[in-house]
């Protein structure tokens, strides 16, 4: 790859450009430290392996986004330290190299004693005019550079990490205060282009010794990094030649209800979709909400054997495979696999961050985009190796995750509500309002009376703050006697004082109502095993009756 191409490329990319020039040093300087330690670690691990001492010199991907990262945060660094100059840093640092070389000074004899003497005027011919043309690629630095190699083997990989360390140590420096640079001499002071000008030669040596060429190094880093960057074409829908009757509606509303303690369900269209859902854990973690992230997989990927087998779109009749693989069994398997590892990793980091310790404390996933790794993105695409969704880009899986933790993040503190779901606009979108169009049966009927001359004394006894505030006055008569009904429904003939602040309502057009129930007022719906309302309303001279009736679907907890 170009090395010009790659300078442009980590300009474009570089998400702290809006920030101040001290910001962004301190960022790219931070970024480089980190990355070389995150790059020896996986170079220590492969060291000391079990196969360490025969398979040392072989590369796994780890090492190799390592290493683009590094090469990433020293081309950020070196634009901001040299804001509005051209510097090569992998040119300057032949430059330095072949001054360095070709001096009389003790340390320069030193060096070509130990330089093999053919590689030593090798490279002195070929640095007398490098680079010989603009197009500048990295393995033609790395090829030069590794030139000037006064060791080999493990021994030079061992002194690449080593020296790496000290080379940040170098950069460090630069942050401390002026009495600390004053005390503290044991790490030299120099400017930041020769510290990343070798930072860069041992780069190449390291993966030169893995035979790696930085060209494919620095390429693989513009895929990782580019996932988050560019956002262009989206994949297609993957059922967009498919009949109609068996794509994924392109628009469409799931609400989700409490049944009962750690037991939720999903309805489409007035109908159960799927079956109750339950943690399956020791605690409640919310997990029976993960289905939320299936819907933002439809969503952002238009992928999803599971819920499209619950939403009969399973494409038949095609004459090929693509009932049997993409939306079989094993596809299904894939992608509950590929839930779980994303709930595990949310529920990993939010624990590195002290998150999620207290009992019972909900906390939001992946909170930040940053947040969701590139590893984890690759790891997901192995997953799915071999299936439709495999076609789909980084940025979409990346909507996906982010998204979806946020919708289930709302679910579990509000405990039910509903998701709208717009393929077109590729979004998921979340409200607490439930009121499904339940066709089921009664379980309790209640009814009741109120005047309408003067009903600000009894909103205050009856209705909430939150119901008052969302609901116009002039409908607190309904309101009233919609939540009179509701409780009566439900048993409750003369609803204490603390009683009825354990639930709400939300009015809604077409008799619909959203309740929102808790301690005994819910666990009594929920004995009843209470999905939705209905009201009916009818206005004599200065008087509202209203009857509620309260519905359930008849399936079993």
């Amino acid at each position: 790859m170009k090395v010009a191409d790659y300078d442009a490329f980590v300009r474009r990319t570089d998400q702290y450009k809006d920030k101040t020039s001290q910001e962004r040093r301190a960022i790219a300087l931070y970024g480089v430290v980190g990355e070389i330690g995150s790059l020896l670690s996986a170079v220590k691990k492969k060291l000391l392996a079990e196969d360490g001492q025969s398979h040392w010199h072989k590369p796994n991907e780890e090492i190799i986004w390592e290493l683009g990262d590094v090469i990433w945060y020293c081309f950020s660094l070196a634009q901001i330290e040299n804001e509005g100059r051209q510097v090569n840093v992998l040119t300057n640092d032949i430059a330095l190299l072949k001054r360095e070389i070709g001096s009389t000074s003790q340390r320069a004899q030193k060096i070509r004693a130990a330089l093999d003497a053919s590689q030593k005027d090798s490279f002195l011919a070929a640095a007398r005019d490098f680079p010989r043309t603009p197009d500048l690629k990295f393995s033609d630095y790395q090829r030069l550079a590794y030139l000037t190699a006064r060791t080999d083997g493990r021994l030079l990989m061992e002194v690449s990490l080593a020296v790496l360390w000290q080379l940040g140590a170098e950069l460090l420096r630069r942050t401390l205060p002026a009495i600390e640079l004053t005390l503290n001499k044991n790490v030299a002071d120099r400017p930041v282009n020769v510290i990343l000008g070798e930072i860069a030669w041992h780069l190449a040596a390291v993966a030169s010794l893995y035979e790696l060429s930085l060209d494919d190094v620095v390429l693989t880093n513009v895929e990782k990094v580019s996932f988050r960057a560019d956002r262009t074409a989206p994949t297609p829908f993957h059922d967009a030649t498919d009949d109609p009757s068996q794509q994924f509606p392109r628009r469409f509303e799931v609400s989700f209800v409490s049944v009962g303690p750690g037991h939720s369900r999903m309805y489409v269209s007035g109908n159960m979709l799927g079956d109750t859902l339950t943690d399956n854990a020791h605690v409640d973690d919310g997990y029976r909400f993960h289905d939320i992230m299936h819907l933002s997989n439809i969503a952002h990927l238009s992928w999803s054997p599971v819920l499209r087998g619950f939403l009969d779109r399973k494409r038949k009749g095609r004459g090929d495979k693509t009932d049997e693989v993409e939306d079989g069994a094993r596809a299904k398997l894939v992608e509950e696999v590929v839930l779980k590892a994303i709930h595990s990793e949310g529920v990993r980091l939010a624990k590195e961050k002290g998150a999620g310790a207290s009992a019972g404390e909900i906390v939001r996933h992946f909170p930040t985009r940053s947040a969701i790794t590139f590893r984890l993105l690759k790891a997901l695409q192995e997953h799915v190796d071999g299936l439709e969704v495999q076609k789909n880009k980084f940025w979409e899986w990346e909507d996906a995750i982010y998204e979806g933790a946020s919708v289930f993040y709302e679910l579990r503190k509000e405990q039910q509500g509903t998701i709208a779901v717009d393929m077109d606009e590729r979004s998921l979108k979340f409200s607490p309002i439930v009121a499904i169009d339940l066709k089921g049966v009664a379980v309790g009927v209640g009814s009741s009376i109120i005047s309408t001359r003067d009903v600000s004394y009894e909103a205050a006894q009856i209705l909430t703050a939150a119901e008052r505030d969302s609901h116009a006055p002039e409908t607190w008569a309904r309101c009233i006697a919609a939540k009179k009904a509701i409780f009566a429904a439900l048993g409750f003939d003369t609803p204490s004082s603390a009683q009825v602040l354990l639930m709400t309502i939300k009015l809604l057009d077409g008799g619909r109502v959203c309740v929102k129930a808790s301690g005994e007022v819910r666990e009594r719906a929920w004995k009843l095993a209470v999905i939705a309302h209905q009201l009916t309303f009818a206005s004599v001279n200065d008087y509202i009756y209203c009857t509620a009736v309260a519905l359930t679907d008849g399936k079993a907890k």
